[in-house]
């Protein structure tokens, strides 16, 4: 069984918060989450041992404002065109999250995955007319939420818990739309791209 995508929604290192969904050659989803208490970056490289995806999309910044590489064609220091558009938080203000997403993702393309995409799951679900409204805030809202709407032929293993486990099944379609070559993709490539 082939793992053809993995979708991870990054948190905070020892808050429990990360979470992967995989999707398989044979149409089966898997989600899985870091324990409270444990090192997320560990656990997700184990993870990503055992599973070994063939692409991956990262909902957190993999990359830095361009100024910082290229001061004569960009001026903000904040933000990347990308996270203007989508409005999305400073990679700046993210500090260590962003450091540490860009040294994963560092080490998984060492690993010869073939794709690994910066993602926003808030424009996944924009894309897919979730109630916006509704979107983490309420937990009835996510019990509503059924992931086989948005992936047909999905054999979802078993219920989301969180809105950290429904971020990483959105990361997940991020990542086998950018696979198919239909994800929308905005930014500047010459600083970052954030596919949705």
């Amino acid at each position: 069984m082939e793992v053809v995508a993995l979708g991870i929604d990054y948190g905070s290192k020892t808050s429990g918060f990360t979470a992967a969904a995989s999707y398989s050659s044979t149409g089966t989803v898997q989600v899985y989450q870091s324990a409270k208490g444990k090192d997320a970056d560990a656990w997700l490289l184990n993870l990503i041992h055992d599973l070994k995806p063939k692409n991956v999309a990262i909902d957190a910044p993999l990359s830095l404002p361009g100024v910082f590489i290229d001061p004569s064609s960009f001026n903000n220091y904040h933000y990347r065109a990308c996270d203007r558009i989508t409005g999305a938080m400073s990679p700046m203000f993210l500090g260590g999250l962003t450091a540490r997403a860009m040294q994963l993702s560092a080490k998984l393309k060492a690993l010869k995955i073939e794709s690994v995409i910066e993602t926003y799951p808030k424009m996944v679900c924009g894309t897919l007319g979730l109630d916006m409204t509704r979107y983490k805030k309420d937990s009835a809202y996510l019990e509503e939420l059924n992931f086989g709407d948005y992936l047909h032929n999905a054999q979802l293993e078993h219920d989301v818990k969180n809105w950290h486990q429904w971020d990483a099944l959105m990361a997940l379609l991020a990542c086998l739309k950018h696979k198919n070559g239909t994800a929308e993709a905005v930014g500047n490539p010459l600083e970052g791209i954030i596919y949705f």
